[in-house]
């Protein structure tokens, strides 16, 4: 059963934050989309590891490659995410897979404008 228990939002800056369930903060641009990659600081402020971590354009139908991959992120954990993709979007559809079983789907989060994104405990 999917669980959100995990997970609250403390968004600046995004058009979705009041509806959002996690949390992402905005800074200064992180990057251009034309010309360099595009990075963020994913930090895992909850009680529980995450195994799996998804980012695809908003406009893509299905999701992509796990970025985490065999790895995982630790509860109290950040890891800094890149995505070298050579596309020019900025609006990404993001899923989460826990440990212990919930998946979180957030969506139109735009990269561009994301230094870091935390997930935090409700």
């Amino acid at each position: 059963m999917l669980q959100s228990r995990h997970l609250r939002n403390t968004v600046a800056g995004l058009a979705m934050a009041a509806a959002a369930v996690l949390a992402g903060t905005a800074t200064a641009s992180a990057c251009d989309r034309g010309a360099e990659v595009c990075s963020f600081r994913l930090i895992n402020n909850t009680g529980v590891e995450l195994y799996s971590f998804w980012a695809s354009p908003s406009r893509v139908s299905s999701w992509e490659n796990d970025i985490l991959g065999d790895d995982t992120l630790g509860a109290g954990r950040a890891v800094n995410v890149n995505l070298s993709d050579g596309r020019r979007d900025c609006v990404y559809d993001f899923k989460f897979k826990f440990s212990d079983g919930d998946i979180i789907e957030r969506r139109q989060i735009n990269i561009c404008r994301l230094g870091r994104y935390t997930l935090n405990e409700r």
